[in-house]
């Protein structure tokens, strides 16, 4: 029986290349931006929901409502994927 040796092989290792660079240079951008609008967006205003009232500022209160919304679309995705797999 011949085996081959695995001891012969180096393994190669696989360094960050250009899209790698690129999407964090894209998000140090975003973050970047997100950080300048709400600090423009300081006026506090009332949001009302069901029985709760937040006084925020305005910036925050829509940097809220993007990660919620973000959180949805990824359960919705996770389902989908989910749903996809199991048939």
């Amino acid at each position: 029986m011949i085996t081959e040796s695995t001891s012969d092989r180096t393994p190669t290792r696989r360094s960050g290349g250009f899209i790698s660079t690129l999407s964090l240079i894209v998000a140090i951008v975003l973050l970047t931006a997100l950080v300048v609008f709400v600090l423009q967006n300081t006026v506090h205003t009332t949001i009302n929901f069901l029985a709760w009232n937040f006084d925020l500022a305005q910036g925050v209160s829509l940097l809220g409502a993007a990660v919620v919304g973000a959180v949805i679309a990824l359960i919705v995705s996770a389902a989908i994927r989910l749903r996809r797999a199991v048939r």
